[in-house]
């Protein structure tokens, strides 16, 4: 039977704590975020862990998962999905953070920037490019409940990070999806093919600019989306300029210190920016291995107890680059498989974000940081069949 969210609120408060387990995506990692948030007002104390720490926790109370599957019921552990009190049809992919932010604005009034980050977090459950222009329209109905009017807009724009907010120039150095050979982390080579369209006669910027990218990236990417094209706009809002980087700059977060850090964005937004700032000093360095990576299309693929895997060699850089935001650049041009592991030689790595998150767990997995690691590809295998 359907409940609602005021019946997860007096469940909180009965038992004056809730314990949650999430799963380690950017939705549910923010909607942990929102209820952490939340609660505080409530004099409740939450408890949080990602789905893969907990066998059971102890004492009373309740479970409330996010994002994760109860694999089989325990006895005397009372379970409930968040999905369970937000009136979401959980038949049709939707975004947790966004049904949860427009329960929670019936009780509290969300600053602006929740509401863009909730944005970020509806675009990145995308299983292909986040300019998914179905996954907005199933969302279009929460969206107009959940977020203030002026906030956003939903128009045809050029696909960079940041257009139009940002000159073309600018917003061509930082886009990562679609990732620009070439182009993408070198504010040089961005500004040169702007003065070369705007010294063209006749020449719109915005059509040679998309002209002029489409056939850079329809070279490489099986799955190539117009670069003019619709997108959700940023309005009113200076801390985040594009919810499209946020998804990136949420990603790098979570690679660069894990699951716990990313619970308190709703309790302090700042924080992503400067995970932005870190993210683009730090691509920078492995601009070249981006670059050649595509360009060469030096993924080997194999099929491991009946499921194709991609495998990407890392063992050339001298430092692990941030797996799960090299993934997301991969999969944003159509290179990537939906499960894609990383090898230094002696190891395997798969960003957690790609196993299904079942709660308890039946094995239990070697996780460093932001990353399940495993010896061979054998057992790659055995986790996700």
């Amino acid at each position: 039977m359907p409940r609602q969210f005021k019946e997860l609120i007096a469940l909180a408060k009965q038992f004056k704590g809730l314990y949650i387990l999430y799963a380690p995506t950017i939705d549910c990692v923010f909607s942990a975020s929102l209820l952490l948030r939340f609660f505080k007002e409530y004099d409740v104390d939450i408890f949080l862990s990602p789905f893969y720490e907990v066998s059971k926790p102890a004492g009373e109370g309740i479970i409330i998962g996010v994002g994760v599957m109860q694999r089989s019921p325990l006895s005397s552990t009372r379970f409930f999905s968040i999905d369970d009190f937000l009136e979401k049809d959980v038949t049709v992919l939707q975004s947790t953070s966004a049904h949860l932010l427009k329960n929670i604005k019936n009780y509290w009034i969300v600053p602006k920037t929740i509401e863009v980050l909730t944005i970020a977090a509806m675009l990145s459950i995308t299983r292909s490019t986040l300019y998914d222009e179905n996954l907005v329209e199933i969302h279009k109905q929460v969206l107009s409940e959940a977020l203030s009017k002026d906030v956003w807009e939903y128009v045809q724009s050029l696909r960079l990070f940041g257009y139009p907010r940002r000159d073309v120039a600018q917003a061509l150095a930082k886009t990562l999806e679609p990732y620009i050979v070439g182009v993408s982390l070198d504010d040089k080579a961005s500004l040169e093919i702007v003065n070369r369209i705007l010294m063209a006669k006749d020449k719109n910027i915005v059509k040679g600019v998309a002209d002029e990218i489409e056939r850079v990236v329809s070279g490489y990417g099986r799955m190539a989306v117009p670069i003019l094209g619709n997108k959700i706009v940023v309005k009113n809002v200076d801390e985040i300029e594009d919810p499209y980087e946020a998804v990136y700059s949420f990603s790098f977060y979570m690679d660069y210190k894990g699951l716990e850090s990313p619970l308190y964005i709703a309790l302090e937004p700042k924080l992503l920016n400067y995970a932005k700032s870190k993210m683009y000093s730090t691509l920078k360095q492995f601009k070249s291995f981006i670059d050649n990576l595509i360009k060469g299309l030096a993924i080997k693929r194999f099929i491991v107890k009946g499921v194709r895997i991609g495998v990407v060699d890392v063992s050339t850089e001298p430092t692990l680059p941030p797996l799960y935001t090299l993934y997301r650049i991969l999969k944003g041009v159509g290179l990537a498989e939906d499960v894609t592991v990383f090898t230094n030689g002696k190891e395997y790595f798969m960003p957690i974000q790609l196993v299904e998150a079942r709660w308890p767990i039946e094995k239990e997995l070697n996780v460093d940081k932001n990353y399940v690691v495993f010896s061979n590809l054998q057992n790659v295998g055995d986790l996700i069949k």
